[in-house]
């Protein structure tokens, strides 16, 4: 039996860091990246929104009673972030099959077979 005056730490075996490769690497970083959640902004509007890219964003909205997913590039004008026209609303439908093929990894599968 150990004595009192070492710790049940000095009896725990080290843990064992895993090998990695530089894919492998790339790869927990992006899990690392996703497993981050969003910062929720909020417009002039009051509604959710998470940029995306510099000018990106994906904004949760209601219209005419029905809960959308927009996701739409925006411009600058007079100090004010405004909503282009280059976009897409997905409704509820179309956003969970789209969130469905992403959850599976089907989406990740094609882009990582066009990568190469």
């Amino acid at each position: 039996m150990p004595s009192n005056s070492s710790s049940e730490e000095d009896f725990k075996p080290k843990s064992k860091k895993a090998k990695t490769s530089k894919k492998n690497t790339e790869e927990s970083e992006d899990e690392e990246e996703d497993a981050e959640e969003a910062e929720v902004k909020r417009n002039d509007s009051g509604e959710a929104y998470f940029d995306l890219a510099s000018k990106k964003r994906c904004t949760v909205r209601k219209w005419k009673k029905a809960v959308l997913v927009d996701i739409r590039e925006f411009y600058e004008k007079d100090g004010k972030q405004l909503p282009g026209k280059k976009g897409i609303s997905l409704n509820m439908e179309q956003y969970k099959a789209l969130r469905g093929v992403i959850m599976d990894g089907s989406l990740d599968k094609q882009i990582k077979e066009l990568e190469g």
